[in-house]
């Protein structure tokens, strides 16, 4: 075969596979909100029988806008899983997300669970995790530029309150 025919093949072909894609609206381009750790909840303490300790390091997001009125994200956590004494642990951390406008108003917050094993032989023995919390789901005419995607550990009254205590002690108030 020349190469003229080949050259006239392929473009034949290519003409024929873009003019299966006239006509359908392009799928708009949304910038990913911005994702952010609550600086007051990202770490979650147990004690008693439980005795560890989680906190998250990471966060980041995927977007992928579905269709003419809603977007997927992806949400990727990092974060180290602690022993505070020696023993098996097998956790279910509870993580919140929640969808902040510029004004900090919440358009929506959920929680989500993901799970950590860790088999310690001493007290301080860790483990790092990377988690992918997938299907988060909004509309497409609520995102703006200015939206923010907050997480952190869904914490108590106290546990809050203690890791508000803690973050001021290390930082010498």
């Amino acid at each position: 075969m020349s190469k003229i025919t080949k050259t006239f093949l392929l473009v034949t072909l290519m003409g024929t596979l873009l003019s299966a894609c006239a006509g359908e609206e392009p799928l708009p381009y949304v910038a990913c909100p911005k994702p952010f750790i609550l600086a007051d909840g990202e770490r979650l303490v147990r004690s008693a029988e439980q005795n560890w300790t989680a906190e998250l390091n990471w966060v980041d997001l995927a977007c992928e806008v579905k269709d003419a009125s809603r977007i997927e994200m992806a949400l990727f956590l990092s974060g180290r899983f602690y022993a505070n004494s020696a023993g098996t642990y097998n956790a279910t951390l509870p993580i919140f997300i929640a969808y902040i406008t510029a004004d900090d108003e919440v358009m929506s917050r959920m929680t989500q669970n993901i799970s950590v094993t860790l088999k310690a032989d001493k007290s301080g023995d860790f483990i790092g995790f990377k988690k992918m919390i997938n299907g988060l789901d909004i509309q497409l005419d609520s995102v703006s530029p200015d939206m923010q995607v907050i997480v952190g550990f869904e914490l108590s009254a106290g546990e809050l309150a203690s890791n508000i205590s803690e973050k001021k002690r290390r930082l010498g108030y």
